[in-house]
């Protein structure tokens, strides 16, 4: 077979182009580290690549994400630690609270100015749960509002000219056997009489507003916003008196009507219908509150409601048209994935944990203490002197003296019995509130745990697929020189040896 010096050269160039293209491919892994640099390389490779570095991804994505559930609950084990737990050297606020009703709940020990201090004291814990641990945030967010992250479960000021519809729940359980007070005037003996209390969390309510005239198009559907007033857990629906509780006939209901006193926010019923409560189950309360004011409670946080954004009557009265928005905070749990399609829910919700009864318990005993006002002695005397005892007698010297003297006596252990029980009572009920929060403290406790152990598999893991990923993507650059350095002399020795073979011409062979 003859051959030519075209073939000679063609080969010639073919194995420097062969060697070029393993010098450069060579290069290129020393240069960038990585074995390929196109799926075409090696399409085997590139799949398992690809496939290494999506579950790095999506372990990278959810490791980021319990990081982030961390630090959220973070936030809030703040608040439970403020709330509930404390330090070795600084008590908890439910343990001062607690510390201060016994002290208030002493028969006999304590005046009312000391009530007073205490009372003093109390709201001061009283602010700092409600309105600064329950308003915590994290990143701009409130961590204990639910899905309503961008609104304080206690406002921090106030809202003129918006109404609420709201709907509240109440078991038999939060009905209080209490000492209600009555004074027609300040020169009468205080009167006290046995009355079952529950408490509203908001003060001036109003049970007359029908919302099932909202919107007629569109009827909220039952139970999200259900119409005004107080129905047992049957759905029987019960009268309700909104009297003033200075009025003595307030705390004497009969029969199955509500008696509601507008400007303490309480509901007083009779023992009959407390008995009826009982055996119904519950009792649901709807009202309209408006004009909310800072350090109340918000609707859209604690409560099933609906805020009436518009109403527009006719001349005799009656909604012809209006506008409403619902807003429901039932199973408003943020959810962080962990793992494909397993989730862990970050959040705690301030409805379940410092509970609208608890604020109502707490603001219901303050009001109270404060409303008990001493008699002064000097109009006392005075009344005594003009209009005589009981008998009608009139009295001067020491007979009036010791008349004063009586009196006063009687009223201070008539404030002195009152008092009492309200705190042995918010004594009681102050174990149940703490009970709640420290169970929605182990919740969030058992929660972190599993996220704790959650990110340390999750950060295995990364290290795990990166070595993986490095293992199967990453150039041996030990290995690469060594080849280079092979690549490079047989090169070097291509060119040399064509360059020998093309010098060689047909005119130089006849000339030898």
């Amino acid at each position: 077979m003859r051959v030519t010096n075209h073939m000679i050269f063609g080969n010639s160039m073919n194995n420097i182009w062969r060697n070029a293209r393993h010098l450069n491919g060579l290069v290129t892994q020393i240069e960038t580290g990585k074995q390929i640099q196109r799926p075409s390389d090696d399409p085997l490779l590139s799949a398992r690549t690809l496939r290494y570095r999506t579950i790095l991804s999506e372990t990278e994505q959810f490791l980021r994400n319990a990081q982030q559930g961390m630090a959220w609950m973070e936030v809030s084990e703040a608040s439970f630690n403020s709330i509930l737990t404390g330090s070795a050297t600084t008590p908890s606020l439910m343990q001062r609270i607690y510390t201060r009703l016994v002290e208030g709940a002493q028969t006999g020990t304590q005046t009312l100015e000391e009530h007073r201090a205490i009372v003093a004291e109390l709201r001061q814990y009283f602010n700092q749960m409600f309105g600064v641990d329950m308003n915590q945030t994290y990143l701009g967010r409130y961590v204990f509002s639910g899905f309503h992250t961008d609104q304080p479960p206690v406002l921090k000021e106030d809202w003129p000219g918006r109404s609420f519809i709201v709907s509240q729940e109440f078991n038999p359980n939060v009905i209080e056997r209490a000492k209600a007070f009555y004074r027609p005037t300040h020169t009468s003996m205080p009167e006290y009489m046995w009355a079952n209390i529950i408490k509203l969390p908001f003060t001036n309510v109003d049970f007359e507003f029908n919302v099932n005239a909202l919107d007629p198009a569109d009827p909220p559907p039952i139970g999200e916003a259900p119409a005004t007033g107080i129905f047992l857990a049957d759905g029987t629906r019960l009268d309700v008196i909104t009297i003033d509780s200075t009025v003595s006939e307030a705390y004497r209901p009969e029969g199955l009507v509500v008696h509601h006193l507008r400007d303490t926010g309480e509901l007083i019923v009779s023992d009959e219908l407390r008995d009826l409560i009982f055996a119904s189950g519950g009792l649901r309360v709807a009202y309209e509150k408006n004009n909310l004011v800072a350090g109340e409670l918000n609707p859209i946080v604690y409560f099933e409601s609906t805020e009436v954004l518009s109403l527009e009557r006719n001349a005799d009265g009656e909604i012809i048209d209006s506008e409403a928005v619902r807003f429901n905070t039932r199973g408003h749990n943020i959810q962080m994935e962990i793992s494909p399609m397993s989730y862990i829910t970050i959040n705690t919700h301030a409805r379940d944990t410092l509970t609208a009864d608890l604020f109502a318990d707490l603001r219901r005993l303050f009001d109270f203490v404060d409303s008990l006002t001493p008699s002064d002695p000097g109009v006392i005397r005075e009344y005594l002197r003009t209009h005589g005892d009981e008998d009608g007698n009139l009295l001067t010297g020491d007979a009036l003296d010791a008349a004063v003297a009586r009196f006063l006596s009687d009223e201070r252990a008539a404030f002195a019995g009152a008092v009492h029980l309200r705190f042995d009572n918010m004594l009681r009920t102050i174990k149940e509130h703490t009970a709640q929060a420290q169970r929605q403290h182990s919740q969030l406790g058992a929660r972190m745990a599993r996220l704790e152990m959650v990110t340390i598999r999750l950060q295995e893991d990364e290290v795990a697929y990166t070595d993986l990923l490095s293992q199967n993507e990453d150039a041996d650059l030990s290995a690469a020189i060594m080849q280079k350095a092979g690549a490079e002399a047989a090169f070097n020795h291509a060119l040399r040896a064509i360059a020998m073979t093309t010098q060689l011409s047909l005119a130089d062979f006849i000339n030898r």
